[in-house]
């Protein structure tokens, strides 16, 4: 129903991030150099190791959250399976119950 409203403001808020990133590109135009402790990166502008650095976060945070993912869904199905299995179980303890109480009103 607000499908479209949803995405006219993710449209507005992308379009904002990167007219800011661009913003951003523009005015910090030095290249730089990042020292770890066995590796010196090649010189870069400071636009793009905050984007390599941005887009690494994502897909360190995309793995972690798919491996709770997978770990939620692995717990659902075994969840699934034990309530059919105690369904199935309780509809035969009605049955043999059900069963049981007509003998005994038969007699």
């Amino acid at each position: 129903m607000l499908k479209w409203l949803y995405r006219i403001i993710g449209a507005l808020i992308l379009f904002t991030l990167l007219v800011i990133g661009v913003f951003f590109a523009v005015r910090n135009p030095q290249l730089i150099s990042l020292d770890f402790v066995i590796w010196q990166s090649p010189e870069f502008s400071i636009a793009l190791h905050v984007i390599l650095a941005f887009g690494i976060g994502v897909i360190l945070a995309l793995v972690a959250s798919s491996a709770i993912m997978i770990k939620s869904e692995r717990k659902v199905r075994l969840l699934t399976k034990r309530l059919a299995k105690n369904q199935a179980e309780l509809a035969s303890i009605r049955k043999d119950s059900i069963a049981k109480e007509l003998d005994v009103s038969e007699e």
